[in-house]
């Protein structure tokens, strides 16, 4: 299944951001940093929406989606995205005819929450509420399954745990309950998170599986991980116990 968002941003930091926050919502998310990238994604695959960075080195926004628009013939949504003031951002977005424009100041919830409205239907329910995602979590502790399978059944997705790569697999393989999203611990006893992941992704069966890893390890190993194992995305498991601390105390 290609990736439905494409965020244009020369910055590292916030492409990892934003496709992270899209893919724990279920959204598949690719992205491109320069021309050459996004001349690419853009001949091998579809997207639904475009999210555009208004100030990069090599090419502004504005220009970028006037591009994708006249040259490109893109029938995307696009949207700029950017920290500009707001009337500024409104003003260029006008002025592209683009679709609509995030700032970057309202934060990764209100830029998800956008970008699912862009794409419509398809990320909507009928009765106008978050797409239900089938999630698979694989973690051998059963405290971090729970947590995960609570909040996520919470907002309406279908949930699965599996403590184990091998029961994992025997999910996956039937196609009435494959995932559209998989929460991977890195750590596991036999097969370990890496491992699983690139079993995965290396196997066109699963083409549409979103795969994000799930860990205690330190931020700069867990990036070298998602590298390695060609995973969407990473969730620190300190920023779960985090929200759960903060859940009990509101």
């Amino acid at each position: 299944m290609a990736a439905r968002v494409l965020v244009i941003d020369d910055s590292p930091m916030t492409v990892q951001l934003i496709t992270q926050a899209l893919g724990g919502a279920g959204i598949a998310a690719d992205s491109a940093s320069d021309l050459a990238s996004l001349d690419a994604k853009l001949d091998a695959g579809h997207y639904e929406v475009v999210l555009v960075d208004v100030n990069m080195p090599e090419m502004y926004g504005d220009d970028v989606v006037e591009f994708l628009r006249v040259q490109r013939k893109l029938t995307a949504k696009l949207l700029l995205y950017s920290d500009i003031s707001e009337a500024e951002l409104a003003a260029k977005a006008k002025a592209v005819s683009a679709d609509g424009y995030i700032t970057k100041s309202a934060g990764l919830e209100a830029a998800v929450a956008a970008i699912e409205a862009s794409l419509g239907p398809k990320a909507t329910g009928s009765a106008g509420g978050a797409a239900k995602r089938r999630v698979l979590v694989v973690d051998d502790s059963e405290a971090t399954a729970r947590l995960l399978e609570v909040e996520l059944s919470a907002q309406g997705h279908e949930v699965m745990t599996a403590n184990s790569a091998d029961a994992a697999t025997k999910i996956i393989l039937k196609k009435k309950t494959r995932p559209d999203l998989v929460l991977l611990d890195v750590r596991m006893p036999g097969v370990n998170g890496e491992e699983f992941c690139r079993f995965i992704k290396g196997n066109s069966l699963f083409a549409g599986i979103h795969v994000i890893l799930c860990s205690a390890e330190n931020e700069d190993e867990l990036k070298r991980v998602v590298e390695r194992s060609g995973a969407d995305g990473y969730i620190r498991k300190d920023s779960l116990i985090a929200k759960e601390i903060l859940d009990l105390l509101s």
